[in-house]
């Protein structure tokens, strides 16, 4: 009957587009993700460049503040991420402390260089890092929601009960029809959990651009 093909063109349509919104999610997390964990590290390394105004002590002290913040991150920050541990986990507290404490450093600085240049960029570029920071570690809690996993379950699993129904006069096509669905849609499961998280799996984001400064 025709009202058999239009139940399963119209199941298989909606799990289509809930895949579809899902994995542009998905896409637009983990471009995100890289771009925060860049722009950190350019951040860094712009930092320690401009630090050449400074003072001895302040920069010496400048450049441990920003190394001790790089080992922190990669780390306690990056399998922290990896756990997908909250935000407000102390974990992240440790290389924020070090952060925290190269922006007071050169923020006492004003007097001394209220009239250097490269004052005003350097400082610019520690709160870059921080806002990067904040970007990769919100990056770290993005992914496809119970609610869309929820909907997917449930269009799919109706989906495939349409496909056996349907099939029911055809006992060898009921069985290829179905597993070919399963198939497909074990694929496009496995598609969706291995980017699901930025920081989490054998294709994560990894922090390579800031293990590079450390071995600077």
């Amino acid at each position: 009957m025709p009202i058999r093909d239009s139940i399963i063109n119209a199941s298989g349509a909606l799990f289509a587009l809930m895949v579809a919104f899902s994995a542009a999610g998905i896409w637009n997390d983990a471009v995100a993700a890289r771009n925060a964990v860049q722009r950190e590290a350019d951040a860094v390394e712009s930092a320690m460049v401009l630090s050449a105004a400074l003072p001895d002590a302040a920069r010496t002290a400048l450049h441990e503040s920003l190394r001790a913040y790089l080992q922190g991150v990669v780390a306690i920050d990056w399998p922290a991420m990896a756990k997908s541990m909250p935000l407000d986990n102390p974990a992240f507290d440790q290389s924020e402390k070090h952060l925290l404490g190269a922006i007071e450093s050169v923020s006492r600085q004003d007097a001394a260089l209220a009239g250097a240049s490269t004052y005003a960029p350097l400082l610019n570029q520690l709160l870059q890092i921080r806002h990067a920071r904040l970007a990769r570690l919100a990056s770290s809690q993005a992914g496809v929601t119970w609610a869309q996993w929820f909907a997917m379950w449930l269009i799919s699993t109706a989906t495939l009960l349409a496909i056996i129904v349907c099939n029911s006069h055809a006992f060898r096509m009921q069985i290829v029809a179905a597993h070919l669905y399963v198939l497909v849609v074990s694929a496009a499961y496995f598609v969706i959990l291995a980017h699901d998280r930025p920081f989490v799996g054998k294709i994560s984001v990894e922090p390579t651009a800031l293990q590079t400064l450390l071995k600077r």
